[in-house]
């Protein structure tokens, strides 16, 4: 593994590709990095962007050095599936293996089902997302915490909508990608939800 100078290294190298001017997502610029760091420097990559830190390093508070302890950890646990030869499933694969819904998974975590959806269309930052969340997914699907963390940075499935759309040439908007606590909000959470989840998103009550 790269030590956390690499990773800095590289998202100021990022940040001049943009200021030039080219537009370039993530994956494109990541494809040109050693294979073995790719998924980690993504997940530092998007963790910054979410900061919005990206021109200098800058001393992060805290709670900004556990999140980005915890992107590295998520990325090391899918490199560690990867190395390992074992297939890596995304989240919609290993609800689908347990024969459960959408709406039934979102029900045992007492989750709105817009905001499991979104997870599994992987537009919610991986690094917001509440480890007790990643604890409860293991145990709603039966697996490791190892498995729903590599899970998480897996590509989500291609839609049947979307798939329709690139046959026609029709470019749909992309979805945002926005935080843990943002698309919490957004799917209009019961109550019930709200106080579910209170204790790490103290600013969803009521």
């Amino acid at each position: 593994m790269k030590d956390r100078s690499y990773f800095i290294e590289a998202a100021l190298r990022y940040e001049e590709l943009l200021e030039s001017g080219q537009v370039i997502g993530l994956d494109a610029f990541v494809v040109n990095e050693p294979a073995e760091v790719r998924e980690e420097l993504r997940a530092f990559l998007e963790f910054n962007l979410m900061l919005g830190e990206l021109d200098a390093p800058v001393a992060l508070t805290p709670e900004e050095e556990a999140t980005a302890d915890r992107v590295m950890a998520l990325a090391r646990a899918a490199l560690e599936r990867e190395l390992s030869g074992e297939p890596v499933q995304n989240l919609t694969g290993l609800r689908k293996a347990q024969q459960l819904t959408v709406g039934r998974l979102a029900r045992q975590l007492t989750l709105p089902v817009d905001l499991l959806a979104r997870l599994e269309r992987g537009k919610v930052h991986v690094a917001t997302i509440p480890e007790r969340l990643i604890e409860r997914l293991a145990e709603a699907l039966q697996t490791t915490t190892s498995i729903i963390q590599a899970a998480l940075l897996a590509p989500p499935p291609v839609s049947a909508e979307a798939r329709l759309s690139a046959e026609d040439g029709i470019i749909e908007p992309d979805e945002a990608v926005v935080s843990f606590a943002q698309a919490f909000a957004d799917s209009a959470p019961t109550d019930k939800e709200r106080a579910a989840w209170a204790d790490v998103l103290p600013n969803v009550r009521r």
